[in-house]
């Protein structure tokens, strides 16, 4: 009978560990400061296309505020006709052919884009009849005179909203 005087023991009450809710909490708080440091650094659904040190949104920068929302959608494009310029180099005649589509902030946009069609043209080849073998080799000598040509695009094209440059083919011979 002594067996039957011995009981099993009883379960220990829950909530004896704290390092579950501790480490859950800390967890959070992680999560939370990552969060904040995003949106506050501007990486928060604003930047697009950016170039470093650039703010996100073209139109911001010519003073139209942008209250577009499909902000963060592709605009229309519109395929400029392709250009074929000869290229600066005294020893050798090299040629280059190129391929652009500009990004527009609505359809009003591509039709008043649509009317400074020669005048772009024109400057575009004027910009690029300029350019060596060397300006147009390699990614980042490209970036430049994207960006450059796209800068130019503001002045050529008074009071349409760009959103956006591509170059969409590059040849050299």
């Amino acid at each position: 009978m002594a067996d039957e005087s011995k009981e099993t023991p009883a379960p220990k009450p829950a909530g004896g560990s704290k390092i579950v809710p501790i480490l859950l909490v800390v967890n959070m708080l992680l999560v939370a400061g990552v969060l904040a440091l995003f949106l506050l650094k501007g990486g928060g659904g604003g930047a697009k296309h950016g170039e470093e040190g650039k703010p996100a949104a073209e139109g911001e920068k010519d003073g139209h505020a942008e209250a577009d929302p499909l902000k963060g959608m592709p605009g229309p494009t519109h395929r400029m006709p392709d250009f074929v310029v000869h290229l600066r180099d005294a020893e050798v005649d090299r040629y280059a052919r190129l391929s652009f589509e500009v990004e527009l902030a609505s359809e009003e946009e591509k039709t008043k884009f649509e009317k400074f069609g020669p005048r772009i043209r024109d400057g575009f080849i004027s910009y690029l009849s300029d350019r060596t073998l060397e300006e147009l080799r390699g990614s980042e000598q490209v970036k430049k005179v994207k960006t450059t040509l796209h800068e130019a695009l503001k002045e050529l094209a008074p009071g349409v909203r760009i959103r956006a440059l591509y170059i969409t083919d590059l040849v050299i011979q």
